[in-house]
């Protein structure tokens, strides 16, 4: 992908389970073709992949933290390897998280589910590291999950303007 004044822009994502699939997005022709035969869906400014997602709320959050208050609700495109969907995160505000680097004031958000078997996603965000996101958990409908957690972090200067 491409990180652009508007953020991150993704151009493929893969996602590898018995054999690859990948989603090519242009965002310059409107569209995201899919390498299976899953029908090619629209694409328009803003979206993102599976992956993306997760450092772009952190970038949205760190450029203007007064917009997102606990409670506000963020609507996002966004692909996998076989279609798009809107995803909705909800800030749901302040925790302190313990993690393997220490104790961390964070910022959680959660993605709100609308169909049955949706992943779950909850993402929290350090301010004191520029809104890096320090843990994100993602749970299938069938219990199994994965918990991602910053071991260390170092961050010696402002970022550029």
């Amino acid at each position: 992908g491409r990180v652009t004044p508007h953020g991150l822009v993704p151009q493929r994502f893969g996602d590898k389970a018995r054999s690859e699939r990948a989603a090519h997005v242009d965002v310059d022709k409107g569209r995201i073709t899919y390498s299976g035969n899953d029908a090619e869906q629209g694409a328009s400014q803003g979206v993102q992949d599976r992956l993306s997602i997760f450092v772009q709320l952190g970038a949205m959050v760190a450029a203007n933290p007064e917009r997102y208050p606990p409670g506000t609700q963020i609507h996002i495109n966004v692909t996998s390897a076989r279609a798009a969907d809107v995803w909705t995160f909800v800030v749901d505000g302040p925790e302190t998280l313990e993690l393997p680097g220490g104790s961390k004031q964070t910022i959680r958000l959660s993605r709100q589910p609308r169909k049955q078997y949706d992943q779950i996603a909850h993402l929290w965000l350090a301010p004191d590291l520029q809104y890096l996101p320090v843990r994100i958990r993602l749970t299938q409908a069938n219990g199994d999950f994965a918990d991602l957690q910053l071991q260390s972090a170092d961050i010696s200067s402002p970022p550029p303007n």
